[in-house]
């Protein structure tokens, strides 16, 4: 079939795919448009006198810690597959998906460098992709990070398929065969890009950094006139020039015939720098939801309120990230029958444990009141079970009302 044929194809009118015919050979040396008007800038946009693109942003040093901070964090989390039965859920450590997400997703790569990479795309670009290579049986066997400048998103009727433009996995692959992760979506196909969403912010940190450095290559000097009446003649001129060219920097230069200096660029100080950067800070923290004050920005930072920053962080910057990647890997992962019983999860308590003496009190309680027993909570702090902990103990000042009633009646009647 021709590529003219091919697109000129007519879907019926029960909406069949005009793909139905085509072999997937056909389909990945085909070429397809972009499903909708809404396209990531690759290439920068300009604000602020200065060129934002996805690696000019990262030279803001807000923008680097928050992304890799949440890349850091979501790729330190132990990763878990479960398999729902009756008597609840069972770790399914033997599972081919859990080598995957757990231990090595390709021969490249660890499991950290590769979760790593995936989260730094979709906080950088707000979508992230992998294309899944499969084996003999048709069960996943590696999966392949793949740059998100280099993937096009083509919806074509029902179906969606991702066309990589270049490089050795160059194609169109159909829609079962990529994880796509994907962060704030206007369409459900494509996550909105921060970078190019917010190009401005970030183009007035770039700005702000591009000024205190002029700033301080040229010795803290400000640009300015001098003024006076009349003229200079060319040997005073000379002789004005050489004196303040041969003046070391920051010294105090003596002005002749009658000249007054007059600054003409504004001072760091009314230019408000240091608040300006301070609240570039502040964008980058609302835009990837990451604290303040893991940011390096303490102004207004307690020893009280940063614990609950941190807190914040889990629950609205990292817990809605790996719903997103949890869902992707269980649809495309799993078979059919399985993605009914299999989850995978991503463990977010070890980041909201406190300190030692809250995480003492909370393991005390659990005992104490029955529903932790210790050799769970040696679990919890990796260490191996011993014999006779994993009795659940029970407070014997605790009952329940209708036993201590029965027990009352007993004495009543003993009596």
């Amino acid at each position: 079939m021709g590529i003219f044929n091919w697109f000129n194809k007519k879907p019926s009118n029960n909406s069949e795919n005009i793909t139905e015919n085509v072999s997937d050979t056909e389909k990945r040396d085909l070429f397809y448009g972009p499903h909708s008007q809404y396209i990531p800038s690759h290439f920068g946009a300009e604000s602020a006198g200065v060129t934002v693109t996805h690696d000019s942003a990262l030279t803001f040093t807000g923008a680097f810690a928050a992304i890799s901070i949440k890349a850091e964090n979501l790729a330190s989390l132990p990763k878990a597959v479960f398999r729902n039965t009756p008597e609840g859920n069972k770790a399914e450590n033997k599972h081919p998906v859990y080598n995957l997400i757990h231990y090595q997703p390709n021969p490249n790569m660890t499991d950290f460098v590769f979760w790593e990479l995936i989260e730094s795309h979709i906080a950088g670009w707000g979508n992230a992709y992998a294309l899944i290579e499969t084996g003999a049986a048709g069960r996943a066997k590696a999966l392949w990070p793949i740059m998100p400048n280099n993937v096009q998103v083509i919806k074509n009727g029902k179906e969606i398929y991702y066309k990589v433009l270049t490089g050795d996995f160059s194609g169109t692959y159909m829609a079962e065969e990529f994880l796509h992760f994907k962060i704030f979506t206007k369409d459900g196909y494509m996550g909105m890009d921060p970078i190019s969403y917010h190009a401005q912010a970030l183009g007035l940190a770039l700005a702000g950094q591009k000024f205190a450095t002029e700033y301080f290559e040229s010795k803290g000097a400000l640009r300015g006139v001098f003024e006076m009446e009349g003229s200079l003649g060319e040997t005073a001129y000379q002789k004005l020039q050489q004196n303040l060219n041969s003046a070391p920097n920051h010294s105090t230069k003596i002005l002749e015939y009658g000249l007054k200096y007059k600054p003409i660029s504004i001072s760091p100080d009314a230019a408000q720098v240091i608040q300006s950067r301070i609240f570039s800070i502040q964008d980058a923290s609302r835009i990837w939801k990451v604290p303040v004050s893991l940011l390096a920005e303490h102004s207004h930072s307690t020893f009280s309120n940063t614990e609950q920053q941190d807190i914040q962080f889990v629950k609205y910057g990292l817990r809605p990230e790996c719903k997103r990647i949890e869902t992707e890997l269980e649809t495309k992962l799993f078979s059919g029958s399985e993605r009914e019983v299999m989850n995978v999860k991503f463990d977010l308590k070890g980041l909201l444990r406190g300190d030692l003496k809250t995480q003492a009190a909370f393991y005390h309680s659990g005992i104490q009141d029955g529903w932790l027993n210790r050799n769970e909570v040696r679990g919890m702090e990796n260490r191996n079970p011993v014999d006779g902990l994993d009795e659940y103990l029970v407070p014997q000042n605790m009952t329940l009302a209708s036993l201590l009633e029965k027990l009352v009646n007993n004495g009543n009647a003993d009596s």
